[in-house]
């Protein structure tokens, strides 16, 4: 190798290095697709991937988020009630977990939202003003219990 050869070696290794090898920080994930196509979760630590075939399409992030959700509703003695819910939820941190909650929402925050309304909305007609408060760890566990059911298969 001659003089200027050399430094031309030296970027292309450290281009690929560069390319080949990432971190990933603990409590996220990052899906990988080769050439636009799922090809595995990389899950926290020292990862490889093939430079310019396989690319890191996004990240997911596997802690425990909070979701305020603020609901005006009607109950059934035709009082308007304003109830703020707070929804805290995670992504299975397994890789079809992953890869369902990455694929299938869109906009997760909406999503969820728009199921505790209907929930909400479906719950608290039923009771008058005073069994709202009296009894609201029976709404909670109806939410919660709908919720689980829907959102499970998402990741």
């Amino acid at each position: 190798m001659d003089f200027v050869t050399m430094p031309l070696a030296v970027l292309l290794v450290g281009f690929l290095a560069y390319k080949t090898f990432f971190t990933v920080k603990q409590k996220t994930a990052v899906v990988i697709e080769r050439l636009g196509k799922f090809q595995r979760i990389a899950q926290s630590g020292l990862q490889l991937k093939i430079p310019l075939i396989d690319q890191k399409s996004g990240m997911v992030n596997l802690r425990v988020r909070e979701l305020p959700v603020n609901i005006e509703t009607k109950t059934k003695d035709d009082v308007f009630v304003n109830l703020i819910v707070s929804v805290q939820y995670y992504v299975t941190n397994n890789p079809e977990g992953i890869r369902k909650a990455f694929y299938q929402f869109d906009n997760p925050e909406a999503q969820i939202q728009s199921y505790v309304f209907d929930s909400i909305r479906s719950e608290v007609p039923k009771l008058i003003l005073d069994d709202v408060f009296s009894e609201k760890d029976k709404i909670a566990v109806a939410v919660q219990n709908e919720l689980a059911e829907t959102i499970s298969g998402f990741g």
